[in-house]
């Protein structure tokens, strides 16, 4: 269950049906906005993605090229 305005990448991945991998991938092109990365007592690092969960759409595919003007004589 996600903790006030903030929810896991456990709790992301089981809520968009992917993996966890696939939800760090998400996060390093920007597709949850802005999370936040905290450190536990323990030390350990942990991710904080904000909730609701909304992903962005994300461009795919290869970008456009500039066309080049051939002159023919």
């Amino acid at each position: 269950m996600p903790i006030g305005r903030w929810g896991t990448v456990r709790e992301a991945a089981e809520h968009f049906k992917v993996t966890r991998g696939r939800i760090h991938e998400l996060m390093e092109k920007g597709a949850f906005g802005k999370c936040r990365k905290i450190e536990l007592v323990t030390g350990r690092p942990i991710w904080l993605i904000p909730y609701p969960f909304k992903r962005a759409e994300l461009k795919t595919g290869r970008p456009k090229g500039k066309k080049e003007m051939r002159i023919e004589y």
